[in-house]
């Protein structure tokens, strides 16, 4: 009997080598080494941590949630450390949506959704 979680872990390792994994975790180590685009993305994933649990509880965001979101996006836009790591978060997004495709095929196949 197969142990599929045996081929998932191996593709956890596989994705480390990836150039898309190399080059977040690059950026995030620039993020990282730049202590004020480190503070503003801190500030960025509290906010959305906080619409996303209005909107997990079948509530819309307040309004003001929603400003100091949308204020905080653009105060990243000062810092290219910031732009290169959502930059490479979507890559490696892309590349997950591409994995997650090819595993779920056979779910896809099973629906007549070649």
């Amino acid at each position: 009997m197969i142990n599929i979680y045996d081929n998932v872990n191996a593709v956890a390792d596989d994705l480390r080598e990836t150039a898309q994994y190399k080059t977040l975790r690059d950026a995030i180590a620039a993020v990282d080494g730049e202590p004020e685009a480190k503070e503003v993305f801190s500030r960025f994933q509290h906010a959305q941590g906080q619409i996303n649990q209005a909107v997990q509880a079948g509530t819309e965001p307040d309004e003001s949630q929603v400003t100091e979101w949308q204020e905080i996006a653009n105060e990243m836009e000062k810092f290219d450390s910031l732009k290169q790591m959502l930059a490479a978060e979507k890559g490696l997004n892309q590349l997950l949506m591409e994995i997650n495709n090819i595993i779920t095929k056979p779910i896809a196949e099973l629906y007549g959704q070649n």
